[in-house]
């Protein structure tokens, strides 16, 4: 062989390697596209599946509330309130074009608006479900710190400069909370303590407490209310009857008019809004997408209010 042929071979031996490599790079290169693809093809159909389990369930909604109205009877009470118990009556899973989503739904009248709770409300409530009266006052503090707009820290709160000098990474970002899970952030808030109140808080509807569901946690936040409604509210539940309206509660009991109003306010005696929590499934490999949708009551209808989804 002579000198010129075993150059010309060793260039065309680098030729076939650039030439593999440069395929395997396209090779690679499509197989993420098509990955890609896959990917933002299964999301759509997730979405798509939620969407349409969330309006079956609103549908489902709707027809409870055109139900007949029974005024005698164990049916009565679930006449009264068609949405009472929406937590197991309308939870459960749904398969869309294939796809399987989970339902879950909740009455947001059994939860306490995070954004809308006073300072002494939350005190309250958090002394309540904590059993430290010392630890919820700081927190209560802290929580209308992250929340309200000024750099002014109440005593035992916290805005940014006592977040830095304690070295925590998370800020106030003295806005409303975006979801519940943003509380873990604020200052005297602990794993345990925040597993103990997440349960009865949310970030979404009115605010207003549904008396006839609310748990016993959440009915100590209204104000004014005393150990005596409570029982009184639980022992109608555990009767199988039901407040009929909010002044039957408080008539009597030597409140003003105005907290009277007040409390027809900030309160319900049925359920108003739910919200619909669905998880997509669009495959193993998929990841789930989650969608949130609020509905709202009307007169003998339903309207979407809100929604988002991720990711």
């Amino acid at each position: 062989m002579t000198p010129r042929r075993g150059v010309a071979l060793l260039a065309a031996l680098w030729l076939v390697v650039a030439i593999a490599a440069v395929g395997l790079q396209l090779a690679l290169e499509a197989r993420e596209h098509r990955q890609l693809a896959l990917s933002v093809a299964e999301r759509t159909r997730a979405r798509a599946a939620a969407l349409g389990a969330a309006a079956t369930v609103q549908a489902r909604l709707e027809r409870a509330l055109r139900m007949p109205t029974i005024t005698s009877g164990a049916s009565a009470l679930r006449a009264a309130d068609p949405w009472l118990d929406a937590d197991s009556l309308f939870s459960g899973v749904d398969t869309i074009g294939g796809v399987v989503v989970e339902v879950r739904v909740h009455d947001l009248g059994t939860r306490l608006n995070l954004n809308e709770l006073g300072e002494d409300q939350l005190r309250t409530f958090l002394g309540f479900v904590l059993d430290d009266y010392l630890a919820a006052d700081e927190i209560a503090q802290a929580v209308t710190d992250w929340r309200d707009r000024d750099e002014t820290a109440r005593p035992r709160g916290g805005e940014r400069a006592e977040y830095e000098e304690r070295g925590l990474l998370a800020l106030p970002t003295n806005t409303a909370f975006g979801d519940v899970d943003e509380l873990q952030q604020v200052i005297g808030m602990t794993p345990e303590r925040f597993a103990l109140v997440a349960p009865y808080l949310t970030t979404h509807g009115d605010g207003r407490i549904n008396l006839n569901a609310a748990p016993e946690p959440v009915l100590r936040a209204l104000p004014g209310m005393t150990d005596a409604l409570v029982l009184r509210l639980l022992a109608l539940r555990s009767n199988g009857q039901r407040l009929a309206r909010v002044t039957d509660l408080v008539g009597g009991q030597g409140m003003s008019q105005a907290a009277a109003r007040r409390w027809t306010r900030m309160s319900t005696v049925d359920t108003r809004e739910v919200e619909l929590t669905l998880v997509a499934h669009a495959g193993p490999q998929a990841v789930p997408v989650r969608m949130d949708v609020i509905v709202e009551r009307g007169n003998g209808a339903t309207s979407t209010i809100a929604w988002r989804s991720w990711p």
